[in-house]
Parts: structure tokens; C-alpha cells; sequence
């Protein structure tokens, strides 16, 4: 548990580590070559060479995680007498001679004595060939499995042992994916448990080199070595899946890990999702402004209503009707009117053309009109005022009759 854990932590931050010490390596190489700058983080240059170093880092992460994996698998019974599993019962018993006269007891001590002990009671179990097929296949653990005695039981008691490894891991898939952002990485992730399924189903199910003729089933089928055969000849069924358990680890993290890093179009939103989203916004969108032109109306009404000569109470706004309702005609018109002429204003004013030079021009003389008018009424304000008219000062001068 504490070795998965280490390895989860690593692949969470060692790649990143490691891929910018190097870059940054590689741009002092290449400005010390080339003698260039290197490329500013921010560009699309940059980007290619993060990712490529991030692969390469990856790539070789993977490859140590393989090896350091394959080194920690246990020796079987034919690597520990140094024979290949498809050794027949003569070379095996000579074999284990040649090991007893190594390591037994009375010549190492009693520091080899279990070991000796595992290799001789293994030893007499495979002379058994079914005991020695369910070996291949399950490694020692068959070795406690009493109650079986034939292929079948032995197949059927395996097959229910490792199916609890594959039951935890897709339930564990399922749930990372439940809980887990949706993302096309999934899918591959599936994809790559139904390989180890597939293969580890074959191993199990095909004829091992090392199986004598125990039954009708065993002769019909030829075996064929794998590519696991090849490069670890020595080994057998039940070691290759474990490798291969711990190759889908390394591989599912590090699929998680890279495919953001090279593939960012794959990381792009499910559009489901995102048309839901979509919709959900403009739901939000559409109540915000039903609220805000409600809250413009009112506000209009208030206004509206101080014009007209009628006092109302402000709680008696939201039952009354439209102002076009209540205002008198000619109220209305005026309003209209004046809504028109700052409409046709506002749209001069916005407009370029010959109606909004004419619309300038008529603009400033009007300007200049006002301006004139003001500056005849100051020069007026300046001279002095007549003095005024009183019933005093008055004189009447009676009209002189022409008669005689």
C-alpha cells in the first residue's frame, strides 16, 4: 500500500519537476549553440518544447517504473533451480539435485533451511502435472489449495482468486469516474482494462510449454509464446500478470498525467455538458432582465406619475395602471413629442454624413444666435434707466379756446 502511494505521489509531481529542470537545461544548450534567445515562456514555441520534454520525461519515468516492477517480482521454482519452465521431469529432477547439493542445511546452515524446504516441497507437488499446471498459472498459492484435484477445480478455484482483482479495480474506475470532472481520458482508461482483462484471460486459459499431455483439453491447443515469453523467458503465467497488473497502474496514471499535456484538445468539455451549461445561463440571463425591466417600469410610473395633478401613495404604484391610461391627451402628446425629438437627436448626433453636418452647422448658429441675444442684453443692462413717470411732476397745459 505504501509503495502505491509513493508512486502516486511521484507521478503527481516528479514529471513536472523534472520536465522544467530540463528545459531548462536544454535552453541554455541551445542558446550557448545557437547563441539565441531562448523562447518566452508565454510563447507557442515554448509550449512545443514543454511538451515534448514532458513526453520524454514521462516516457522514461515509465520506462524505470517497468524495470523497477519486473525487479521486484519473486523467482519461481524453475528460475530458483535455473531451468526454463519447459523442462521435462528428468531435467527438473536434476536440477533440484544440483540445488540440494548447494544449499542444503547441513552445507549453509540454518539460515537456508526454509528456503531449502519451499524448493523441495515445490519440487514434489510438480511432479503432479495438473499441480504443475495450476502453478504456471497462479504461482505457490496452489501449492495450499488441498481440496482441488483436477484441471477444472484448479482453473475455477484461480479464475475466482483473480477476479477480485479485476471486480476492486472497475469498481474503482467507475467510481473515480463518478466523482471525477467528465473527460475523454475515461474512455481510455476503460479500454486499457479491458486489454489487461483479454490478456490476462489468455494467459491463464492457454497452454503453457510447460504442461505435460494431462488431458484432451491441453492436446487440442498449441502453445505460442508471448512477447513476455521473450523477453523473460524464465518466467511463467502468474508472474507475467503481475507485471502486467503493474503496467495498467503505470499506464492509467500516466495517461492522466500526459494526455492534458500533448493532447489539450482532448481535455476540451463534454458539449452536452456544455450546452447545458449554455442553457443554464441564459435561463439566468433571461430572469435577470424580466426583474431588471420590471424595476424600470416601476421606476418610469414614479416618474411618470409626478407629472399628473393626482396625489398617490407609493405603496399604490404596483395596482396602478399604464400612464396612457390615466394621463390626460394632451400630457401624452407633449411626452411623445418630446420622446421623438430626443429620438431624431440622439440618432443626429450618432450619424455621419451631410444631415449630421447640416445638423452642426444648424447646431452653432443657433449657438451664436444665443450667444449675440445675451451680449445685447448686457450692453442694455449698462445704459442708465429713464427716470420714472409721477403724478407730481406733472403739467397740464389747458388748450386756449380761438373763439373770442
Amino acid at each position: 500500500m505504501s509503495a502505491a502511494l509513493f508512486r502516486i505521489v511521484g507521478w503527481s509531481y516528479l514529471p513536472d519537476f523534472a520536465t522544467k529542470q530540463a528545459l531548462r537545461v536544454i535552453h541554455r544548450i541551445y542558446s550557448s549553440i545557437f547563441h539565441r534567445p531562448p523562447p518566452d515562456p508565454r510563447t507557442p514555441t515554448y509550449a512545443l518544447h514543454y511538451r515534448l520534454t514532458f513526453a520524454t520525461v514521462v516516457l522514461c519515468y515509465l520506462i524505470y517504473n517497468f524495470l523497477d516492477a519486473s525487479g521486484r517480482i519473486t523467482s519461481n521454482f524453475y528460475e530458483l533451480l535455473g531451468v526454463y519452465p519447459n523442462s521435462n521431469d528428468a531435467t527438473l529432477k536434476t536440477a533440484f539435485r544440483g540445488f540440494a547439493r548447494k544449499y542444503h542445511p547441513d552445507r549453509v546452515g540454518p539460515s537456508g533451511e526454509a528456503l531449502f524446504i519451499e524448493v523441495r516441497d515445490a519440487f514434489e507437488a510438480l511432479k503432479n502435472p495438473v499441480v504443475r499446471f495450476a502453478y504456471d498459472r497462479f504461482g505457490p498459492d496452489v501449492l495450499q489449495w488441498k481440496e482441488c484435484t483436477t484441471m477444472r477445480e484448479y482453473l475455477r478455484r484461480g479464475l475466482l482468486s483473480s477476479s477480485l482483482y479485476h471486480i476492486m479495480t472497475g469498481a474503482g474506475l467507475i467510481l473515480f469516474s463518478a466523482i471525477g470532472k467528465p473527460s475523454p481520458i475515461a474512455a481510455w482508461r476503460y479500454l486499457l482494462f479491458l486489454c489487461l482483462f483479454a490478456s490476462e484471460l489468455y494467459l491463464l486459459l492457454a497452454p503453457s510449454p510447460s504442461t505435460s499431455p494431462p488431458s484432451t483439453f491441453v492436446d487440442a491447443i498449441t502453445s505460442h509464446a508471448t512477447i513476455l515469453d521473450v523477453v523473460f523467458p524464465k518466467r511463467i503465467v502468474y508472474q507475467h500478470i503481475l507485471l502486467l497488473h503493474q503496467v495498467f497502474f503505470f499506464l492509467s496514471v500516466a495517461l492522466s498525467r500526459v494526455a492534458p499535456v500533448l493532447f489539450p484538445s482532448l481535455m476540451q468539455g463534454d458539449p452536452i455538458m456544455d450546452q447545458q451549461i449554455v442553457r443554464a445561463m441564459a435561463e439566468r440571463l433571461g430572469a435577470l432582465a424580466k426583474n431588471t425591466e420590471r424595476e424600470l417600469s416601476i421606476m418610469l410610473d414614479t416618474e411618470l406619475l409626478a407629472i399628473h395633478e393626482t396625489p398617490m401613495v407609493t405603496s399604490e404604484l404596483s395596482t396602478l395602471p399604464r400612464p396612457h391610461e390615466i394621463l390626460k391627451s394632451d400630457i401624452m402628446h407633449a411626452l411623445t413629442m418630446e420622446m421623438e425629438d430626443v429620438a431624431v437627436e440622439n440618432k443626429l448626433k450618432s450619424e455621419v454624413g451631410p444631415v449630421k453636418t447640416a445638423w452642426d452647422f444648424a447646431v452653432d448658429k443657433e449657438m451664436k444666435k444665443r450667444a449675440q441675444g445675451r451680449r445685447l442684453h448686457e450692453i442694455a443692462d449698462q445704459l442708465p434707466s429713464p427716470p420714472p413717470e409721477t403724478g407730481q411732476g406733472k403739467i397740464h397745459i389747458r388748450a386756449r379756446s380761438l373763439s373770442l
